[in-house]
């Protein structure tokens, strides 16, 4: 019963990737080395979908973690979050992800061969945070979780509003906790979608991600398969403005469905099926720029995931 949520939810995914709309009604075909990735890591999804169906009544329980490590111990997938502050269960951390990248070779519109990226992100995490130490322009006294996590990225540029982006990353990742040091690595898909929506521009993303991680001690090894749908609308606020900057505001929404869920302690996401999260990001158009490179938009959120359900001060990009 579990099984039938989440193989219906990649049906209709393999039906988005095969077609999309746009503007003018037609539909794009996307080239067959990309269909050929997509069929694999909907296959590879379902392959754990159902090993962790079977294996539910077999597996040995995971450790149980004490009561702080319910809350936010270590993030072993600190690096999938997103950045932000996050105020949880009376908690506060702050987490960086630094989307260092690279264009390798620039994507062409409907030509081959695809473009492709270099990644080179990297994720800090700082735990029990207090708010006050930005206000007191004090720094953390240490960094409790560091991941390095390179890869590489095939851009397909669809059509004029369509990108799709193939990826695999492996990399490691560092933690305060001495037994919490782990290889980190993942791999997916995902669909950028720009549309035109009332008085601004707005994007759709879908993403198959699976991400894993084997400790480098005797923690058990951990992973998740989740498909994300998430949107957002940019829109100038009018009379509004900072000097020729128009300010802009943009409500975003995301569901994220598991179809295999983390069951580690450590993992620092909850184990919920069905989590989401909404909120609001603010920023200027266009925005500033400080030595060529652009600044973060900021923003609020709220995320509906159990008992890790809280607050988020968005930095960058809601996804």
């Amino acid at each position: 019963m579990d099984e039938l949520p989440a193989l219906m939810a990649m049906r209709k995914l393999a039906r988005d990737f095969r077609t999309c709309g746009t503007p003018s009604g037609s539909l794009v075909t996307p080239h067959p080395i990309c269909l050929r990735f997509c069929s694999a890591m909907l296959g590879l999804a379902c392959a754990l979908s159902a090993a962790t169906a079977r294996g539910a009544g077999s597996t040995a329980p995971a450790p149980t973690p004490n009561s702080g490590d319910i809350s936010l111990t270590n993030y072993a997938f600190a690096s999938e979050l997103g950045s932000g502050i996050y105020e949880i269960d009376g908690r506060t951390i702050q987490i960086y992800s630094l989307p260092v990248g690279f264009t390798l070779r620039p994507a062409i519109e409907r030509q081959q061969p695809p473009g492709l990226n270099l990644l080179m992100p990297v994720t800090v995490g700082f735990f029990d945070f207090r708010p006050a130490d930005l206000l007191e322009l004090q720094s953390p006294g240490h960094v409790d979780a560091l991941s390095l996590e390179p890869g590489v990225e095939l851009d397909y540029w669809m059509s004029d509003v369509w990108h799709l982006y193939p990826y695999a990353k492996f990399g490691a990742s560092f933690s305060s906790s001495e037994h919490l040091g782990a290889w980190i690595y993942g791999s997916g898909v995902r669909s950028d979608y720009h549309f035109a929506a009332r008085a601004g521009q707005g994007l759709w993303r879908s993403e198959l991600i699976y991400a894993g991680v084997t400790y480098r001690s005797a923690v058990p090894s951990d992973s998740f398969v989740k498909l994300r749908n998430g949107a957002e609308v940019r829109r100038d606020i009018d009379g509004w403005e900072l000097g020729e900057r128009h300010v802009q505001f943009a409500p975003y929404g995301i569901v994220d469905v598991y179809l295999k869920a983390p069951s580690g302690p450590y993992s620092g996401i909850s184990t919920q099926t069905v989590q989401g999260q909404i909120g609001l990001m603010l920023g200027v158009n266009p925005m500033w720029h400080v030595l060529g490179i652009e600044l973060p938009r900021i923003g609020i959120g709220y995320q509906f995931a159990g008992k890790l359900s809280g607050w988020r001060f968005v930095i960058g990009d809601p996804f």
